[in-house]
């Protein structure tokens, strides 16, 4: 009987105590944490078919034709000795009265004389050497290789502005974060300016004084030209969706009918006028003549190499 209840009581406490030590045991046992191994993500793929890319720029350009034909800085000192006008005669009006005396005054005749007579700067574009800018580009990339878009441009010129667009195909070949690309397109641009000389001549603080000077002043352009470009340039993904580019493009600019500078002649006329006691007595007809440029319009000296540097997001 007695071993029966030992029996008994050992089986009890085996029941009750195993589930407590098999819990415990295999951790405690082994003295070791066990790790659970997490899946690594998916590596994203920096460059993909059907991608959508938005560019946005800024940019350097610089003219193909550089440097600016001379200009007299001397004419503007003294009496200037090359006033387009040959001869420059303001009419007078001279007044004899009761008394004898005798006065002189010129009266306001054509008083802001303004001739164009020289082309300053050699690029057409800008009315300068070089020039700032941005801009903004959309493509579509149909595979990871090929891809059409649409780029909008503006550039700064001498005191105007040269914007344009046009249609874009892109050719790119990624590695890793990088892919190298070249790029073309067809489009359009319009405005800009170029430098001319100006000779002046302004009335002063009386109809009896003048003043005449030159100056440098940009004419602005207003019409369409054809654009075409070739670039080529690198970009590089810092995350799947983020990127920077660089590229350096060259910029054809044709297509308009172009009218190169012409001459044309000046006539102004007026009258001295002899007034004697109130009545005028004489009227003698004086004639003066300019040569004048007016200013062509074209595509001549306007291409342009354009370093640009941006932002690409890619969805």
């Amino acid at each position: 009987m007695k071993k029966l209840t030992l029996t008994f009581c050992a089986l009890f406490a085996l029941l009750v105590v195993a589930p407590a030590l098999y819990a415990d045991g295999p951790e405690k046992y082994s003295g070791k944490e066990k790790e659970v191994m997490q899946p690594a993500p998916p590596v994203c793929d920096f460059y993909r078919a059907h991608e959508w890319d938005l560019d946005i720029w800024g940019s350097y350009a610089f003219g193909a034709d550089t440097g600016q034909n001379p200009f007299d800085t001397s004419r503007f000192l003294g009496e200037l000795v090359n006033d387009p006008f040959s001869p420059d005669e303001d009419p007078t009006i001279t007044n004899i009265t009761a008394n004898g005396t005798t006065t002189t005054d010129d009266p306001t005749f054509n008083p802001n004389e303004r001739v164009n007579v020289a082309r300053i700067s050699h690029n057409q574009l800008f009315g300068r050497d070089d020039s700032l800018g941005g801009g903004v580009d959309v493509k579509y990339f149909w595979s990871r290789y090929l891809g059409a878009g649409v780029e909008a441009l503006g550039l700064t010129a001498k005191r105007n502005f040269a914007g344009g667009g046009l249609l874009t195909l892109t050719g790119r070949y990624p590695f890793g974060r990088f892919a190298p690309y070249v790029t073309g397109g067809m489009g359009f641009i319009d405005g800009g300016d170029t430098l001319y000389e100006f000779f002046n001549e302004k009335q002063a603080s009386g109809p009896s004084k003048e003043e005449e000077f030159f100056t440098v002043d940009p004419v602005a352009n207003h019409h369409v030209r054809a654009l075409g470009q070739i670039g080529a340039g690198l970009e590089f993904r810092v995350t799947c969706h983020i990127g920077l580019m660089a590229d350096f493009t060259w910029n054809f600019v044709f297509g308009q009918e172009n009218h190169p500078d012409k001459f044309h002649t000046i006539v102004e006329q007026g009258q001295d006028t002899t007034i004697a006691f109130g009545t005028v007595v004489s009227t003698t007809t004086i004639t003066n003549t300019a040569i004048e440029l007016r200013p062509g319009h074209g595509s001549d000296n306007q291409d342009f190499g354009m370093a640009r540097f941006g932002v690409t997001f890619s969805y």
